[in-house]
């Protein structure tokens, strides 16, 4: 299928507001449009309600049951859908633009990367993932770790938005290939042979979250296993024994913590530093200088150990106010009582 470019103007802090949402998601702003797109054109309406005003709730006949809200495995299945054909878009983009006249081992090894290897296993995902949406499934997915199968569409997107960077820079190098040495296409033979071993990591990832378990929200095993499951793609050593002393927190004191920081702290702290650390072990692959990305990593740890500690601190702290404050009453009342002698009466 022929890609057209599509381009408009909007805000620039809307354009930042959305880039920061998809980041957060795993996906890049074109898929999210992508989505989008896709969703208006098999539904002939806009996928959310537009006012201009508070609407009024219309009454609705008894006979007519509610409109229930969009099943959340229905839009994991409809992004890596969505990602598995943006995947074959580029792949095909790049092997309909190699020019006949380009030869050279790296150039038919790209031929043979987006014309057949790549193109298979974005094939293979998308089987995966119908079957793992399949009618059959529907139960057993309510009982799996829904982290797992984020970090499975995380993956998906890295592979997708590599892709599409080569064939962004790949594209323009062979239109305007005169002849001589094809050397210059190695990096992009290298980089797409990547992006294959990265495919073949996909399917233990989907291994791992058919034999989890769902995790109930809030416990300290969570959070562990949370953890646990970010820091398993870091490499960078002193990131990793940074991650070992907040597990240690966390086994130490997550339990005594309040409910409201316990939600603060996994609807955007740890949420933070998930995805610090997902960009750390992107950079890490990539065989870019991790420096910046860790230093990034110890900062949101370092916060996240020190909300922990204060929390605890604090709890502990209320909890022997509470025991002082009740030792105190008891002692009153035994004195009125007349259990405790001498200077321990209350006066009369």
């Amino acid at each position: 299928m022929a890609q057209v470019m599509v381009n408009f103007r909007m805000d620039e802090n809307v354009k930042k507001s959305m880039e920061q949402a998809c980041r957060e998601m795993g996906l890049s702003m074109t898929t999210a449009f992508t989505i989008y797109a896709t969703k208006v054109g098999r539904e002939k309406r806009i996928p959310f309600e537009i006012t201009a005003e508070t609407p009024r709730r219309p009454s609705r006949p008894p006979d007519l049951p509610e409109r229930r809200e969009e099943d959340p495995s229905a839009q994991k299945r409809e992004q890596l859908e969505s990602l598995c054909g943006e995947i074959r878009r580029s792949l095909t983009a790049i092997h309909t633009a190699i020019p006949s006249s380009v030869t050279g081992l790296s150039m038919e090894r790209i031929r043979l990367l987006c014309g057949d290897e790549l193109k298979d296993k974005a094939a293979g995902v998308t089987s995966a993932v119908r079957t793992l949406f399949s009618d059959r499934n529907a139960g057993a997915l309510r009982e799996k770790d829904p982290d797992i199968l984020n970090e499975y569409l995380d993956n998906l997107a890295d592979i997708a938005k590599e892709i599409r960077n080569v064939e962004g820079a790949l594209i323009p190098v062979m239109k305007s290939w005169t002849g001589g040495d094809a050397g210059a296409f190695v990096p992009y033979e290298q980089r797409l042979a990547a992006v294959s071993r990265e495919f073949d990591g996909l399917s233990p990832v989907l291994q791992r979250f058919w034999a989890s378990t769902a995790r109930k929200q809030g416990s300290v095993q969570a959070v562990e296993a949370r953890l646990r499951q970010s820091a398993a793609s870091v490499e960078t050593a002193y990131v990793r024994t940074a991650l070992e002393n907040l597990e240690t927190l966390v086994l130490r004191h997550y339990d005594s913590l309040d409910g409201q920081t316990k939600a603060r702290l996994e609807a955007h702290y740890f949420q933070t530093l998930d995805l610090t650390l997902h960009e750390l072990a992107q950079a890490e692959r990539n065989g870019e200088d991790p420096g910046g990305k860790a230093a990034l990593c110890l900062r949101t740890i370092n916060v996240l150990s020190q909300v922990i500690s204060d929390g605890g601190q604090a709890r502990r702290e209320l909890d022997q106010r509470s025991l002082e404050a009740e030792v105190a009453a008891l002692e009153r009342l035994a004195a009125l009582r007349g259990d405790l002698p001498g200077d321990m009466r209350a006066d009369s």
